[in-house]
């Protein structure tokens, strides 16, 4: 149904930005002058056109530049935005400080539609005043069009758009609520706190999602970073596993996250046998070492013998240590004399 209503919005924003297009065409087309004159309305056509597709681009740079230079402003750790005509671009936040949070992400959330309604504004006065200049209203089609598709509070493939984010924002629901759960445990350490201060409720005592949602994924993988800057190696293993089934349900146009995506897929293929990634303690390995030692020392006693009890001899202690080595459980890396694997981590990042 999401997804019907989705097509729905974007064929009806495509139309709109047409019927836009369409008028003010034509009066750009009657209007422009090429010194003194006014040319034939089909030699300004093709004119027109390219200067749309030119103003395209203007507008969704303006769209994406205004989230960037706004969180900027409101020192929201904003990246470089990615921009993609017809497709979602993005800008990823990584704030710094706890003081006014959701403030400061509205505005910036809100930034790309307020600089869309400004084209948009501009647009139509030009085309309706007779004065100002038509080639104002070139941004006009696509400023429509984008504003349409953000404003109203879906979830695409690509991701949620701006008007979602600010509605569940707004609505404090689950969803936002471990969102910006993320973002306070993002400024805290982009503040100067070590990731292993956080208060470990912060990550923990937050509503339950869908596994499908991005801020689950996000949160997932922060939790598997906060474990083991502990240096809580299992707990954080266990993390990392969950995070390995969560990465299928990532946007592919999600920035950073799809190239982790990558990654952590290739890290699946290098280790077919083991099925992990980074080393376990020497003391964890030891410890199940002795534990399977034991087991196998008291199967040999119960199991019965063919010869007489005293003609039975010893096993040497060396050879019961050494059988285990041949059926290890599965979650134990054995210890190898070759270089292990490093450990992997990854970084955390909100849309």
């Amino acid at each position: 149904m999401k997804r019907k209503l989705s097509t729905i919005i974007t064929v009806v924003a495509a139309l709109c930005a047409v019927a836009i297009a369409a008028w003010g065409g034509y009066v750009f087309c009657t209007q422009v002058k090429v010194g003194e004159e006014v040319p034939e309305l089909y030699a300004s056509i093709p004119i027109y056109i390219i200067l749309v597709f030119i103003g395209a681009f203007l507008d969704e740079l303006v769209h994406e530049c205004a989230h960037f230079m706004i969180g900027a402003f409101c020192s929201m750790g904003v990246k470089a935005p990615k921009i993609r005509i017809f497709k979602s671009s993005s800008v990823e936040v990584y704030p710094k400080g706890v003081k006014c949070l959701k403030l400061r992400f509205l505005l910036t959330a809100g930034a790309g539609l307020f600089f869309d309604a400004l084209i948009m504004a501009l647009g139509l006065i030009a085309i309706l005043v007779p004065t100002v200049p038509p080639i104002l209203c070139i941004g006009l089609p696509y400023a429509l069009y984008s504003f349409i598709i953000n404003i109203v509070p879906l979830e695409y493939r690509s991701g949620k758009t701006d008007g979602l984010v600010i509605w569940e924002a707004i609505k404090n629901d689950d969803s936002s609520r471990v969102m910006f759960r993320i973002l306070k445990i993002q400024g805290l350490v982009n503040g100067g706190m070590l990731l292993k201060e956080v208060d470990e409720s912060l990550l923990l005592d937050v509503p339950q999602l869908p596994e499908d949602d991005l801020n689950f994924i996000i949160l997932t993988q922060l939790r598997y970073e906060y474990y083991l800057a502990k240096g809580d190696d299992s707990t954080a293993y266990k993390y990392f596993l969950r995070y390995k089934d969560l990465i299928q349900y990532l946007p592919d146009e999600y920035g950073e996250e799809a190239a982790v995506r990558r990654k952590v897929e290739e890290e699946m293929e290098d280790d077919e046998i083991t099925d992990e990634v980074f080393e376990i303690p020497q003391a964890n390995l030891q410890n199940a070492l002795e534990g399977k030692n034991e087991e196998v020392k008291k199967e040999a006693e119960e199991q019965p013998s063919e010869q007489p009890a005293e003609e039975q001899p010893e096993q040497p202690v060396e050879a019961a240590e050494e059988q285990p080595q041949q059926s290890q459980p599965e979650d134990v890396v054995p210890d190898k004399q070759e270089e292990k694997p490093e450990k992997k981590k990854k970084k955390s990042k909100s849309k």
